[in-house]
């Protein structure tokens, strides 16, 4: 599929970062809302990983986490990333 991209052009607020991330979780929202996906053709990272569970639900999240701790017992690829820790 194809990964489009968007240049937002504004007045830049005193933090920048606080700024995009602003942005970021605002479109990302309404992407999600409106029945997007948050993938990119790199997988989801760890700038849409909170974003995860509104998308694929709890029962997706389970069996992500299960899949990983098959294919991963010792937890040692990209321990904590995409799947928050176990409490």
């Amino acid at each position: 599929g194809a990964s489009l991209y968007f240049t937002v052009l504004g007045r830049q607020d005193p933090d920048p970062v606080a700024q995009w991330r602003a942005y970021k979780d605002a479109a990302t929202r309404a992407i999600v809302a409106a029945g997007g996906t948050i993938t990119h053709h790199h997988a989801v990272g760890r700038d849409h990983a909170p974003y995860l569970g509104d998308e694929v639900g709890e029962f997706g999240l389970e069996l992500l986490r299960a899949v990983k701790e098959r294919c991963d017992p010792a937890g040692i690829m990209n321990p904590g990333k995409l799947l928050a820790r176990p409490a």
